[in-house]
Order: structure tokens, then C-alpha cells, then sequence
């Protein structure tokens, strides 16, 4: 029975050594799996912020190209615009415009007389194999002129 013993005792050190590379092995994987999820969520926070930025910017431009059109419909001419301030009023100018790493192109095609289909395209680079984009169509009338003048018949 003593010869059982020493049997026993000779490959247990053996059991511990593989026990001891499982666990960490198991501890690798487990950290390895918490780095990537750290970082996948790292990266989807900073994707997110700019999508949320570019769709700011996108609502920006459908109210800046409403004001120009309160101004005078006439103002919204055909083609690829960016913006420009000058003073407190908004303008059409150049073919885009930059914000950061953003880009903001307002597309402006007829519809009809008093009709234009506005679309508003941002976009961005979101990592070196990815462009991120946000887009924005809208329909703008020249409610000026549909709304027949003021009530009571007077003048315009």
C-alpha cells in the first residue's frame, strides 16, 4: 500500500504543471476577451459621437437653406452647394464645406416652379477603411408665392 503511494505522490506533480498552463491559458483568453470588448466599445463610442455630429450638422443645413429660402426662393439655385455665413444670413457658396473632419454638400435639384428637392449629404471619415455618411432629403415650396398674398386680399 506504501507502493501506491509514492505512485500517487511521483505523478502529481505532473497533474499540477498541466493544471497550472490551463489556467493560464484560461486567464489569457479571458483577458484577451475583455481587452476586445474594451476596445470594440471604445470605437463604437467614437463612432457614434461623430454620426450624432454629422447629423447636427446635416439638421444645421436643411434650416440654413429654409432660411435662404424665406429670404427669396429664388435664391435656391440648381447644383451642388456648401454654406457660408456672412454676418447674421446664411448663403449658398462653393460646391461643400468643412467642419472638422466633416464635410457637408447640399444638393438642390427642381421639382417644379415653386417645388426643389434639397438634399443635405455629410460625411466623414470614420476609420482608414470606412467613410461614414448621414443624409437628409427634404422637399422646399415657395410658400410665398402658393400662399395667394395676405388675408383680406390686401397687397403682398
Amino acid at each position: 500500500m506504501k507502493k501506491a503511494l509514492s505512485l500517487t505522490n511521483k505523478y502529481a506533480g505532473g497533474f499540477s504543471i498541466v493544471e497550472v498552463i490551463l489556467s493560464v491559458a484560461v486567464f489569457i483568453m479571458l483577458v484577451t476577451g475583455f481587452a476586445g470588448v474594451y476596445l470594440y466599445g471604445q470605437e463604437s463610442t467614437s463612432l457614434s459621437g461623430n454620426r450624432a455630429r454629422a447629423a447636427l450638422l446635416a439638421e444645421e443645413g436643411l434650416e440654413a437653406v429654409r432660411n435662404i429660402r424665406d429670404d427669396d426662393f429664388a435664391n435656391l439655385s440648381d447644383g451642388t452647394h456648401g454654406l457660408a455665413i456672412s454676418g447674421s444670413t446664411w448663403g449658398l457658396s462653393g460646391s461643400s464645406d468643412t467642419t472638422g473632419i466633416f464635410t457637408r454638400e447640399i444638393s438642390i435639384a427642381s421639382v417644379g416652379s415653386d417645388r426643389k428637392n434639397v438634399t443635405v449629404n455629410v460625411t466623414w471619415q470614420q476609420n482608414p477603411q470606412r467613410i461614414g455618411t448621414v443624409s437628409l432629403p427634404t422637399y422646399m415650396t415657395n410658400w410665398q408665392a402658393t400662399a395667394g398674398g395676405p388675408p383680406g386680399g390686401g397687397a403682398p
